[in-house]
């Protein structure tokens, strides 16, 4: 008997459309490049789940197809909040940091066990990277911004990308923990992880909704 997919892990996919139609929606309005980067990782996202779920419908087994695409969209994001940073030595730090994470993905695929390799070290890793720059940009650029935050793409932006990766963080040691003693409270944990995600996504749509302010050129006060 096949397994009803729950509607809102559903929604949770589509949600990622929501920025991608924002900025089309902007009708020439210019997106900030970091802006544009993250409107860049959406659309990914979605031909990753759409490409995902057509391989797993033909092969049954999909995870090698996201060796590639899984670093390229967490890199795009980094590379995105390495643009939001106010200090020049934190942007340069930031674009040391994706060679390395594409280094340690590297001998992960290098490895025999490299499907648990990939899944066990490899996402999680990028996944506590880019909730460490989400969480790193909305501290940094709100003590040292001289604008409302509110009006500011980043802030939204941050916010959302802060709860989507924070969610994908802990549901793995969590899944991991109780997969097997209680399976329910693992399927209820992926449900509000999706619940989060939509959520995410909509405070990432209002951040590319905003006319962003422009970005100061050295360290310092922005």
């Amino acid at each position: 008997m096949e397994t009803q997919i729950p509607v809102v892990l559903h929604a949770a996919t589509l949600s990622q459309a929501l920025p991608v139609c924002a900025a089309a929606l902007r009708r020439g309005r210019r997106l900030s490049t970091p802006a544009r980067l993250i409107v860049v990782w959406c659309l990914l996202l979605l031909l990753d789940d759409a490409i995902s779920l057509t391989i797993a419908h033909v092969r049954g087994r999909n995870l090698w197809y996201q060796y590639p695409t899984f670093p390229l969209e967490s890199c795009i994001a980094l590379w995105a909040f390495s643009l939001w940073q106010s200090n020049e030595l934190l942007r340069i730090v930031y674009r040391i940091v994706i060679p390395v994470l594409l280094l340690v993905t590297a001998a992960a695929l290098l490895m025999p066990g490299r499907a648990a390799a990939f899944d066990d070290v490899v996402v999680p890793l990028y996944s506590l990277v880019l909730l460490i720059a989400a969480v790193q940009t909305l501290l940094y650029r709100t003590f040292t911004s001289e604008q409302l935050v509110t009006r500011e793409d980043w802030f939204w932006i941050g916010l959302g990308m802060s709860l989507t990766y924070g969610t994908a963080v802990a549901i793995r040691p969590f899944a991991q923990a109780f997969i097997t003693s209680r399976p329910d409270w693992v399927a209820d944990a992926y449900i509000a992880k999706a619940w989060t995600d939509i959520l995410a996504f909509l405070l990432i749509t209002r951040g590319i909704l905003l006319r962003p302010n422009p970005l100061p050129r050295s360290g310092g006060r922005s």
